[in-house]
C-alpha cells in the first residue's frame, strides 16, 4: 500500500463500507506522496489534494487505524488511541508496518502507490 523511503513498507486494510465516497476519491488520486507531519504523539498525517466532506465521521480512533480528515484534506495514521478535535472519516487499519510508522519523523515522505478496497 505505502512506503517510507529508507524505512520500510506500510500495509493497510481499507474497507469501502466505512467511507465509500472518501475511499473512491483517494483511490482515484493515487499515487500520493506527502511529507509526514505529526500531531503531538497521537497521529501522523500527510496532506493530499483530495477534497471530500464528512462521511460516517467520528472523533475517537484506536492505535493503528487509518482515517481521512476532511477539514485539512489529510490521511491520518493513528499512533495511539486518540480523541480528535475534528471529525474524521474512518477508512481502515494498519496490518503491517506499524513499526515503520512509529519510526517516522517530521519531513519523512510517505508514498501511497496502490489501494485495494475490501468489503462492500
Amino acid at each position: 500500500m505505502a512506503k517510507v523511503p529508507g524505512k520500510g513498507q506500510i500495509i493497510g486494510r481499507l474497507f469501502k463500507h466505512l467511507s465509500p465516497v472518501t475511499l473512491t476519491k483517494i483511490q482515484r488520486a493515487v499515487p500520493l506522496d506527502g511529507r509526514v507531519n505529526l500531531f503531538e504523539k497521537n497521529f501522523l498525517y500527510i496532506l493530499t489534494n483530495v477534497v471530500t466532506g464528512e462521511e460516517k465521521s467520528r472523533k475517537e480512533f484506536r492505535k493503528g487505524e487509518i482515517a481521512f480528515m476532511p477539514a485539512g484534506n489529510m490521511i491520518c495514521f493513528f499512533l495511539q488511541d486518540t480523541r480528535s478535535y475534528k471529525p474524521m472519516n474512518p477508512m481502515g487499519q494498519v496490518v503491517g508496518g506499524m513499526d515503520v510508522l512509529e519510526s517516522c519523523r517530521r519531513g519523512d515522505s510517505i508514498q501511497i502507490d496502490s489501494i485495494t478496497q475490501l468489503g462492500g
